[in-house]
Formats: structure tokens, C-alpha cells, sequence
């Protein structure tokens, strides 16, 4: 059974004094989007140092554009990210890591599962080599991710052929198949129903306690950020707004006590 790696710990008596671990995602970035007749201006500084990291908005406010800024799709113009110590994107030094060389999983709103390929073809896409057969190891971890995910019945079914929340486990799988850093999570319930979009989150709550997997997820539905948050990056109008210890706060507030001001903040600021 494959883990991700984790670093050895060290004899207390021997060890030296403790070092302040780097933030899971420090990021401070300015990046123009533009599109015929509009454009987009993305301001998104905030630093976070939790294993579980929610960007809370509204549609619009810029929170999967930073995601895709932190997955290596969209360069900023300025600025500099930096993930668990290792600096993506540095626009001052010309630091700009590729999205392959990033070891970032990504599940996108739609899942982008490739619809000529089986379930099983699509969580080893991002292992297999150019040329030639998976590894055994490879082929190892594909298995044990099939079956973590409850796919082992349906590896030979294509995307097609399987439920929504089939789809989104074979996403998830794919994602975690290249064991990333980080896993960013775009709205990954919204094309679910209500029901199963409550089994999915107990789901993946699972999955990333069991493989100790730090996550940025992007979402305005507030059951979401409840369910996964430790920390809230508040957006709004391109912008962040706040940047809250949502697990503190949540300890003595309500959800909709921390989370419909922000959303109020978001819609009626101007920039």
C-alpha cells in the first residue's frame, strides 16, 4: 500500500530548536484577464498556514482564477507564489515554474475526465510515459486508488457510462495518482445533487485525512466551507477581502455568522 511521504521525525533529545514551518500557501499576485469587450482584474495576497484552505465568494470574485494562478494556468503580471516552502512564481526574480513541474493535483468543476479513455486510463494519465507501459509500481498505485475510491468495478467503464459522483472520484483519483503537494478542489460538488453531495464530502474528507493531503478548495456554497475550512480566504470583486481562522471562529459562531457578511462585503464592494 503506497503513502505519501512525510518527513521523519527526529529524537527530541538530539533535535534543534524548533524551525517555523513555511505556510502551506503564501500568495501575492496581480494578473489581468481579459475577454472580448471586458476585463478582469485579479489583487490576491493572503498567506495561510493550515492543512485545509477555503477561497469563499461569489461567482466572479476571482477565486478560480488564484487557483489556476496557484496550479501554474494563469500567470500573473506581478507578484510571487509560494507553495510549502518552494516558490512557484516570482515575476521580480523570473521564477515561473510549469504547471507539469508544480506536483499539484487538480480537480476541475466539470472534472475534465478524457471521454475516449476507460476510468482506469484516465487516473494513469498522469503516469504513464510517453511511450510504453505503466510501471508496476504505477500500475500498483492505480489499483489501490481504484479501489480507495470505490472504482475497482467500474475501471473499464468510460466517463459516459458512470454517475456524476463516479466521475468525481475518478477525478479525485487522478488527481491524487501523482501523489501532489497540494490538491486544489474548483466547486468539485457542483454538478452533484443535494444527497450525494453530502456523501461526497464525507468522502473526500476521508481521503484527505488518510493521505495527510494539504488542500486549497474553491467554493461559495457554504456547507462546503464549513465542512472542509480551517482557513477562509474571503474574495470579492477580484479582491481579497479577509482572511479568517475559520476553525477558531466556528468554535463560538455559527457558519452564517462568519460566512453571509463576507458574502455581503463581496457583493456590494467596489473596487
Amino acid at each position: 500500500m503506497f503513502v505519501i511521504s512525510r518527513t521523519s521525525a527526529v529524537n527530541a533529545s538530539s533535535a534543534p530548536a524548533a524551525v517555523t514551518a513555511p505556510p502551506t500557501v503564501a500568495c501575492d499576485i496581480d494578473a489581468h484577464v481579459c475577454a472580448p469587450g471586458a476585463e478582469f482584474r485579479l489583487q490576491a495576497k493572503f498567506e495561510a498556514s493550515s492543512r485545509r484552505i477555503a477561497l469563499f465568494g461569489p461567482s466572479g470574485s476571482g477565486k478560480s482564477l488564484t487557483l489556476m494562478a496557484l496550479a501554474g494556468l494563469l500567470k500573473p503580471r506581478t507578484g510571487r507564489i509560494e507553495v510549502r516552502g518552494r516558490t512557484f512564481f516570482d515575476a521580480a526574480s523570473g521564477v515561473n515554474v510549469p504547471a507539469r513541474r508544480r506536483n499539484v493535483g487538480i480537480v476541475f468543476q466539470d472534472y475534465a475526465l478524457f471521454p475516449h479513455l476507460t476510468v482506469r486510463e484516465n487516473v494513469s494519465f498522469g503516469l504513464k510515459p510517453f511511450l510504453g507501459p505503466l510501471r508496476p509500481v504505477h500500475r500498483r498505485r492505480v489499483d489501490e486508488l481504484l479501489e480507495l475510491c470505490g472504482l475497482g468495478e467500474l475501471a473499464g467503464q468510460r466517463p459516459n457510462q458512470i454517475s456524476g459522483g463516479q466521475r468525481q472520484r475518478t477525478a479525485l483519483a487522478r488527481a491524487l495518482a501523482t501523489e501532489p503537494d497540494l490538491l486544489l478542489l474548483d466547486e468539485p460538488f457542483t454538478a452533484l445533487d443535494q444527497p450525494l453531495r453530502e456523501r461526497m464530502r464525507a468522502e473526500l474528507f476521508a481521503i484527505l485525512e488518510r493521505f495527510d493531503m494539504p488542500m486549497v478548495m474553491v467554493s461559495h456554497d457554504l456547507d462546503d466551507v464549513d465542512h472542509f475550512a480551517q482557513t477562509l480566504v474571503a474574495f470579492g470583486r477580484g479582491r481579497v477581502l479577509d482572511v479568517v481562522d475559520y476553525e477558531a471562529r466556528r468554535r463560538t459562531e455559527s457558519a452564517r455568522q462568519i460566512l453571509d457578511p463576507l458574502f455581503l462585503a463581496a457583493e456590494t464592494r467596489t473596487v
